[in-house]
């Protein structure tokens, strides 16, 4: 009972997450202002708690499933290290939109969607899988 309750915590935390990130890049793609300042502050509030609890609740599914011993799961941790720091690059970015900006932000990255959706990709087939 208490791996299915940390395994649901753990995928709500990885869809507010995932779903900020997707916002955050849109904006970047798209940019508007009126979107921009609003964003920074819901992934100061959601994106990055959630992303932190993702993290906390996927070290005690890996503890309570014994599974560090595991090669797919250190790939897994890789892969979301990258994800992590995409996170931190999409997040640089939107702050650094917002300060410059004087009146229509400039557009850009425009390949993070991309890299975040193959990161994302290859952990659930990690997961699913458990090569």
């Amino acid at each position: 009972m208490l791996y299915d309750l940390t395994k649901a915590a753990h995928l709500i935390s990885l869809f507010v997450w995932i779903g900020g990130m997707v916002a955050v890049a849109l904006a970047l793609r798209y940019p508007s202002l009126i979107h921009m300042k609003p964003l920074k502050a819901y992934d100061r509030a959601a994106t990055t708690p959630a992303m932190i609890l993702a993290l906390l609740f996927g070290i005690l599914l890996g503890v309570q499933g014994g599974w560090f011993t595991s090669a797919w799961l250190g790939m897994k941790i890789l892969l979301v290290l990258a994800l992590s720091g995409l996170h931190g690059a999409l997040v640089g970015r939107l702050r650094r939109a917002v300060w410059e900006s004087s009146g229509e932000a400039k557009s850009g990255g425009g390949r993070f969607l991309p890299t975040g959706l193959v990161l994302l990709t290859l952990i659930v087939l990690l997961v699913t899988t458990k090569p």
